[in-house]
């Protein structure tokens, strides 16, 4: 099939989530179809990773996004109705392009990632078109803005969250949408009824993260990944280095708190000291899993699924999270991961893999079975694959209808 895949990121490096999702899609589903890639860029410098994609992709077109512009039309936008994230990725240049491209070839779908994009393809017709939202943006308003003390941020929140909330029925013009969790589509159906929603889980390569290499393990290493940037992030490691790690202190004077990701804010970096390590951006992150015993996702709102709880479980790395953090995931609790919304729960989880070894392996090997036989991208795109194929033939099946109707 020719498959249309718009972006409003550039999928590479595959180090952010979103960009770690299309990559891993693109990658598979290139084996199979043919691509056509149209994204976004913020910087010339970006252009120098087109050769890591070319291998995957028939085309790729990208559209410059000036970050100035966007908070202009940003500006702008508190005067519409519409989402400022739609106002911060609105172009003339990438409406123009998309509409060369769909005069000039024919695609049996169109794959849009993000609501943000929607309004570029959700008035094309005679195509397949899926919108992959990942997660529900109004449900993730919700639980930011509960968190969220600072009142000119509680007030863009607000604004934003009534506005996402009008637009999310923008849904109900794809043919589906796909979202990783229950609850996510469960939000979703309130603004959007008549939709067809999805469940695609998010996926870890599983070629990469595998256990196979010797690694020197520190018996008291906890460790933290993700984007650093991410406010869900932000909020899970204060959270954790204030309120969970003193009580994980008391019990073992020893431990040590792993914080690894791109672009840690000045804030963060105050953090670190003895016990607290912040690392920035690293090469290889499954190194920093393979030597520590234990990995935490301490998040308190937020929507979709995490890739911190779902790649140190693939490498046998026990985990501790909140119930937030394992929204989508079919794990049991107490057999694939430990669960735990308050403080001193949390702390005693952690302490009873430090202190044991037995139980340590026991958990992570039980999560690393679970996490290999459900959510192995391989898998997840042979479904994808599936539901590209039946939307293509159902709206190939009313094109040929409607072409013999007018010609009766």
């Amino acid at each position: 099939m020719k498959i249309l895949l718009l972006t409003p990121r550039l999928p590479y490096p595959p180090f952010r989530g979103d960009k770690l999702k299309i990559f891993n899609l693109l990658k598979r589903l290139a084996q199979e179809h043919s691509i056509h890639l149209v994204s976004f860029i913020e910087k010339k410098s970006e252009l120098e990773y087109l050769q890591y994609l070319t291998p995957y992709c028939a085309a790729i077109d990208v559209v410059p996004l000036r970050r100035w512009q966007s908070y202009c039309k940003c500006f702008l936008g508190l005067f519409s109705r519409l989402p400022l994230q739609v106002h911060y990725f609105k172009s003339r240049r990438m409406r123009r392009l998309l509409s060369e491209i769909c005069q000039q070839r024919h695609f049996d779908v169109i794959h849009t990632h993000l609501i943000r994009m929607a309004p570029y393809t959700a008035a094309l017709r005679h195509t397949a078109k899926v919108l992959d939202l990942t997660d529900a943006v109004s449900l993730y308003l919700q639980r930011y803005l509960a968190r969220e003390k600072n009142p000119v941020m509680k007030f863009l929140l607000k604004l934003e969250l009534r506005r996402v909330s009008r637009y999310e029925s923008v849904i109900e013009q794809f043919n589906a949408c796909f979202v990783c969790s229950e609850p996510d589509r469960e939000q979703l159906r309130q603004a959007a009824p008549e939709a067809d929603i999805r469940l695609i889980p998010n996926g870890v390569d599983l070629a990469y993260f595998s256990g196979n290499e010797p690694v020197a393990y520190e018996p008291n290493r906890i460790v933290f990944t993700g984007n650093l940037t991410y406010h869900p992030n932000i909020d899970g490691i204060f959270y954790f280095v204030n309120e969970i790690l003193p009580l994980i202190k008391k019990e073992i004077p020893a431990a040590k708190f792993y914080i690894v990701g791109q672009s840690p804010s000045a804030k963060i970096r105050a953090l670190a000291g003895d016990d607290v390590i912040v690392t920035g951006f690293v090469e290889d992150i499954k190194q920093y899993y393979l030597s520590s015993a234990v990995a935490v996702s301490p998040i308190r709102f937020g929507a979709g699924t995490l890739n911190k709880i779902l790649e140190p479980l693939a490498l046998g790395v026990p985990v501790v999270a909140t119930s937030m953090g394992i929204e989508g995931l079919d794990l049991t609790i107490g057999k694939d991961i430990l669960v735990a919304d308050r403080p001193h729960a949390f702390a005693k989880h952690v302490v009873h893999l430090l202190k044991d070894a037995e139980f340590r392996d026991r958990l992570g090997n039980a999560g690393m079975a679970m996490v290999r036989r459900l959510y192995n991208w391989d898998t997840i795109v042979s479904l994808l694959d599936k539901i590209y194929r039946e939307l293509s033939s159902e709206t190939a099946a009313i094109r040929y209808s409607k072409q013999w109707t007018s010609v009766e």
